[in-house]
C-alpha cells in the first residue's frame, strides 16, 4: 500500500474504488442522531448548489464507504 492509499476501516482491505456520494439540496449531512430539524442541521459532507456531491472511496470487499476530510 502506498502512502496515498488507505485501508478500509471495517475489513482492512486495500481494494477501495474512487467515486462520489451524491444528494440534492440541502445536501448530505452527518448527525449524531435524528432531530426535529431533519437534514437542515448537521455537518455538511457534500458541496454544490442544486446537485451535491463529495469524493468518496467504496470498499470492494465489504461495501463500506469512506469519505476523507478536505485537505
Amino acid at each position: 500500500m502506498s502512502q496515498n492509499e488507505i485501508a478500509c476501516p471495517t475489513c482492512g482491505s486495500a481494494e477501495l474504488a474512487s467515486g462520489l456520494i451524491v444528494g440534492r439540496s440541502p445536501g448530505v449531512k452527518f448527525k449524531k442522531s435524528r432531530g426535529i430539524l431533519g437534514d437542515l442541521a448537521g455537518i455538511p459532507l457534500t458541496t454544490g448548489l442544486f446537485n451535491h456531491s463529495a469524493p468518496a472511496l467504496r470498499c470492494a470487499v465489504c461495501g463500506t464507504v469512506v469519505i476523507q476530510p478536505e485537505r
